[in-house]
């Protein structure tokens, strides 16, 4: 059976399932496509052709077409509510993110090194220097590529999260970290945080501030915006205009960035995470015993 996940990017959230089904299901997972396991993530719309049997774990679904969950599907649990009425099956199996497995895993207590840490989506980390922003209003920095024990290292050793990527925010909670989300542009992805978070009994309330930057370069922003073909002294004054805006809109940023530190904490209810968790090493067992008794574990 073949472990899926999203492996596109390095990115944290993904990097957790061979960390964690690799070690609660050891030497079992191979390269067989027939035979699939889909774990932590919004993977639930892919198409998987050659899948014959399809077990699901924990997994979600955020956008595109809601697959059909036929006899190829052996779902044993899913990430929330909202997944289970868009994919149609037992409530019940909505238990939460796959990720709060860690709960039980033996990491070493760290010092809080940090007062704040800032971790964003995979793809803001593209599109600017966050470190360089952190550093200005003292706040820690949290690379979403960087190895993923290298990134939980730095969350047990904060005093409080700010989340843009959804996994910085489950992975504090599981460590009781406590947590602020932040939404900096619209795609941000709400059905999944409302999944997760009321799989906790948690309602999502994001802080919003606009990102201070553009997905399109800044050459194309100021083509289109001064629709410069001709005049180098038209295209220097728009450049310089450009620039000036560019700077305004990054100090105004930078203060309301800065004022997430005082935004409300959010952190689960400890007994209702223990549940969940227990409810999901139960399902890890129930795998276990539907297709590991011909392994070795």
């Amino acid at each position: 059976m073949k472990l899926i996940y999203y492996q596109k990017n390095k990115n944290f959230g993904d990097a957790l399932n061979p960390y964690i089904f690799n070690k609660l299901i050891p030497n079992f997972f191979d390269e067989d496509p027939t035979s699939i396991f889909l774990g932590i993530g919004s993977i639930l719309q892919f198409n998987f052709p050659k899948a014959q049997k399809k077990a699901v774990f924990s997994t979600g679904f955020a956008y595109g077409e809601v697959p059909k969950i036929d006899s190829t599907y052996d779902v044993f649990c899913v990430r929330g509510p909202i997944t289970a009425k868009k994919i149609g099956v037992d409530p019940k199996l909505a238990i939460t993110d796959g990720a709060a497995l860690l709960r039980d895993f033996d990491f070493p207590i760290k010092q809080k090194k940090f007062k704040v840490s800032f971790m964003p989506h995979h793809q803001s980390d593209c599109y600017y220097d966050w470190k360089k922003i952190c550093d200005r209003v003292g706040f820690n920095y949290i690379n979403p590529l960087s190895p993923f024990l290298e990134v939980i290292d730095a969350i047990q050793s904060s005093q409080v999260i700010i989340a843009e990527a959804m996994h910085a925010a489950i992975v504090a909670d599981t460590l009781r970290v406590p947590w602020i989300p932040l939404k900096m542009y619209p795609s941000i992805n709400e059905l999944k945080w409302n999944d997760w978070t009321s799989s906790l009994d948690m309602q999502y309330e994001a802080n919003y501030i606009k990102a201070p930057y553009n997905l399109q370069t800044t050459s194309e922003k100021i083509a289109t915006r001064f629709n410069i073909d001709n005049g180098v002294l038209l295209k220097g004054l728009s450049k310089a205009h450009f620039k000036y805006n560019e700077l305004l809109k990054r100090d105004r940023f930078i203060g309301k960035f800065q004022k997430l530190a005082y935004a409300p904490q959010f952190l689960s209810n400890e007994k209702i995470l223990d549940n969940k968790v227990e409810q999901l090493q139960e399902k890890v067992e129930l795998f276990k015993s539907k297709y590991c008794s011909i392994h070795t574990l």
